[in-house]
């Protein structure tokens, strides 16, 4: 018999692990002195502790391998098969990471500011209410919005509380002073249509987001590095980008202080 202290010198598992294997109930010393609560341990337990050790440089978590040594040969085979599945996912977001980090590499220098403002994520579905109409420049949106929200006035429209406003372009015809434009905002399930308003559902949807600071000539830049971004990442612009205005002119601050987010939303190539 091998006192706790030969037994994690032969084992090479540390005398506090093993007394937290033997808590769970994962490897329990093979004898307890009743007089002075020594534990004891077999030889033939080595084996076990060997087990124990080359499974979790497998990458078992000790519930795992606790179910493994108390299973049929059929369910470790699951186990493991599962446990397979589970690394391989693993090794493609590590790849995608490297992919990521490659690119950024590659980026820094003349993107040096926007290479890590992109994120790529799912955006969920949401009710809105918007307005549409064709604008003759940019600065006219600040129109569009004074007539969607005295139609949301009228209409008795419920914007959710702490949303932020949102635009679109759908498209833009500068030789005949077009620009289409959407402004909406984010309203409550109970939202019916309204006169002079478009109610509807935004599907769930996969994007690119980015964020920045400042006055809003700078997003030429910003789609430019983020068209080649996606691009090298296996994707392409599926629709419009969605701005999203956190700060606007309507906090009345200094341009320099706009804050807004871009959502590029996506499709595989």
């Amino acid at each position: 018999m091998l006192k706790i202290g030969e037994f994690a010198a032969l084992t090479g598992i540390s005398i506090n692990m093993l007394r937290n294997y033997n808590k769970i109930g994962l490897l329990i010393p093979e004898h307890v002195d009743q007089v002075n609560s020594y534990r004891y341990y077999s030889e033939s337990q080595i084996i076990i502790a060997n087990r124990i050790q080359i499974l979790k440089e497998l990458g078992f978590v000790l519930k795992e391998i606790s179910m493994i040594n108390s299973s049929s040969d059929d369910d470790i085979r699951k186990l493991i098969k599962d446990k397979i599945l589970e690394k391989q996912k693993e090794k493609e977001h590590i790849e995608e990471q490297i992919n990521r980090m490659d690119q950024i590499i590659n980026h820094i220098g003349r993107y040096s500011e926007f290479t890590f403002s992109v994120k790529i994520t799912t955006v969920a579905s949401r009710k809105v209410i918007s307005l549409r109409d064709n604008i003759s420049k940019f600065e006219d949106e600040g129109l569009l919005w004074k007539s969607f929200e005295r139609k949301c006035i009228e209409n008795n429209v419920k914007i959710l509380n702490n949303e932020y406003s949102y635009a679109i372009t759908h498209s833009i015809d500068l030789a005949k002073n077009i620009i289409d434009t959407e402004v909406l905002r984010i309203v409550s399930e109970g939202t019916t249509e309204t006169k002079g308003l478009n109610y509807y559902e935004l599907p769930p949807i996969e994007v690119a987001v980015v964020s920045f600071k400042g006055i809003y000539s700078r997003i030429s830049d910003i789609s430019s590095y983020v068209h080649k971004y996606i691009k090298d990442i296996g994707y392409e612009l599926g629709y419009a980008p969605i701005r999203k205005y956190l700060v606007s002119p309507n906090n009345q601050c200094d341009p320099k202080d706009y804050i807004t987010e871009y959502y590029y939303p996506l499709k595989k190539i």
